[in-house]
Formats: structure tokens, C-alpha cells, sequence
């Protein structure tokens, strides 16, 4: 009987913790990084079994919080401001997504089929942040593997700004997500210029 009053009295305590976190920050925006394009459609000849293998991201833009530069060569983690996932599990599906609209061809984005994959597409984000001039800012490389071989076959870079709509989070999510967009078009393009894999 003492050890159910204690339990009863933990989980209430518990719960009580919950709702006063939650009530200590209101002002808390999150923002999910989502792809326009259908989750599903079909190719009548893929080019080969392509997917997301490694997804990494710099370590300063590895938690939550939006990343503003300050200064040049400084930058500040928003508190109020977060992406509602960590970028490293959203980009995998939002990448995949838009480079299968992009490529025509569908692109697997759960590492578990990896074993049936005959290309590989492994990204790096290093930086993804607002500027001191008002723009989003995205530099990332990109490497494809024929998984067989287990050879690199192809090995790209990108990098590109782009000035906000406005002022505001809001805004660097959306002007984030179309650079993200752009990066998902150059993969794309890249993959397209390989020659066919017999399936």
C-alpha cells in the first residue's frame, strides 16, 4: 500500500512537471520541415534502387533551435524558435521526396531496404542559418554510391543565399526550405546524368 501512495504521488508529480513546462514558454513557435510534393506515385521504368543513406548535419545546427549569425563568424540558437524535429531525421524524408519528383524516379528513404539499394545517396549540411544580411544561407555536399562496387561515382557541392521575404523565424523557415527545395533539384540533376543500373 506505502509503494502505490508513492507511485500515485510520482506520476502526479510528474504530470504536474508537464504542464508547468509547457505553460513557462508560450511564445514557443515550431516548425515542421515538409515537402509540397505527393508522398507516393509510381515509375514504370526506375533507373535503378536509389536511396537516402547518411544524413549529417553541422554540429551548431544539430539541435533545435533556428540559427541566426550575430556577427560574422558568430551565431545564436533561438529558444523560442525550433524546428519541431531534429534536421538530421526530417531532411532524409523531405530530400527524398523531392528528389523523386525531381529525378522521375522514386528514391527510398528508410535505411532498413538499404540491402535491395543498388545507388546510395549520402548528404552533408554544413551550415544552414540566417546571415547577419538578412538572407537563409545553405552550403551542402552530396556523394552517390554504387552500392555494389561500393564506389563513389559521383561527388557534388552546394551553395546558395537567399535574401527573406521579411523580417522574422517565419520567414527563415520558408526562405530554408526553398534552398532545401533547390538542393533536392541539384541532387536531382546529378543522378539523372548517371547512366542506368540494370535492375
Amino acid at each position: 500500500m506505502k509503494y502505490t501512495a508513492i507511485l500515485v504521488i510520482l506520476l502526479v508529480a510528474g504530470c504536474a512537471g508537464t504542464s508547468t513546462s509547457t505553460r513557462e514558454n508560450p511564445a514557443l513557435k515550431q516548425y515542421l520541415l515538409r515537402s509540397a510534393e505527393p508522398a507516393q506515385f509510381s515509375v514504370m521504368n526506375p533507373v535503378a534502387v536509389t536511396g537516402i543513406g547518411a544524413v549529417t548535419v553541422a554540429s551548431y545546427i544539430d539541435g533545435l533551435g533556428l540559427v541566426l549569425e550575430t556577427a560574422e563568424g558568430e551565431v545564436r540558437e533561438a529558444r523560442d524558435n525550433q524546428w519541431a524535429e531534429p534536421l538530421r531525421e526530417s531532411l532524409r524524408t523531405f530530400l527524398a521526396l523531392e528528389i523523386s519528383t525531381q529525378a522521375e524516379q522514386i528514391i527510398f528513404s528508410q535505411r532498413y531496404g538499404e540491402v535491395n539499394w543498388q545507388r546510395r545517396i549520402d548528404v552533408r549540411v554544413d551550415e544552414l542559418h540566417g546571415t547577419a544580411e538578412g538572407e537563409a544561407r545553405l552550403v551542402a555536399y552530396w556523394r552517390i554510391l554504387d552500392v555494389e562496387r561500393r564506389t563513389v561515382v559521383s561527388h557534388n557541392g552546394f551553395e546558395e543565399t537567399m535574401a527573406l521575404g521579411r523580417d522574422g523565424y517565419g520567414a527563415l523557415v520558408k526562405a530554408e526550405t526553398v534552398l532545401l527545395k533547390r538542393l533536392g533539384v541539384a541532387i536531382a540533376a546529378s543522378l539523372n546524368t548517371l547512366p542506368a543500373v540494370e535492375l
